[in-house]
């Protein structure tokens, strides 16, 4: 009996940290590219890979970088851990940040929605905007380049 009570007890100590990252059937755990839709002038659109990377460990740590210039050099904008609250939310708890350093130590609440197993829609209000901001990321895939 003591070690079916140990057994269980490592079993769900080791499940809850997978918890922490995950609670919804499709994972957030990857890494992802900001996207944008860009409008032609004939009407159609296309979509725009940004240099912009967020990188989301199943550990619950999360980091946005990005690559500003032609040089090619890599910055990391912003650190913390995630927690997802429901099958469409999520809260990033910020420690690092040089984009939002207001947000330091701060939890930023996040909406979310799959509009593909690969693409998700992300909202937020950061404090005093006007407007929810909208982000499209797309997760990267072990592929060759098209």
């Amino acid at each position: 009996m003591r070690r079916l009570s140990l057994f269980l007890i490592m079993l769900l100590a080791g499940l809850s940290g997978t918890a922490v990252a995950q609670t919804s059937q499709r994972s957030l755990v990857g890494i992802w590219q900001q996207t944008q839709k860009v409008e032609k002038e004939n009407g159609k659109s296309r979509i725009l890979n940004l240099p912009v990377w967020k990188v989301m460990q199943s550990d619950g740590q999360f980091s946005t970088f990005l690559i500003p210039n032609r040089k090619g050099a890599s910055i990391i904008t912003t650190q913390g851990t995630f927690t997802v609250t429901s099958d469409s939310t999520y809260t990033e708890n910020i420690q690092n940040s040089i984009t939002a350093p207001e947000l330091i130590g701060k939890g930023n609440p996040m909406t979310y929605r799959f509009l593909t197993d690969d693409y998700i829609e992300v909202r937020y209000r950061l404090t005093g905007a006007k407007k929810e901001a909208v982000e499209v990321w797309r997760r990267i895939q072990l592929e060759w380049p098209r």
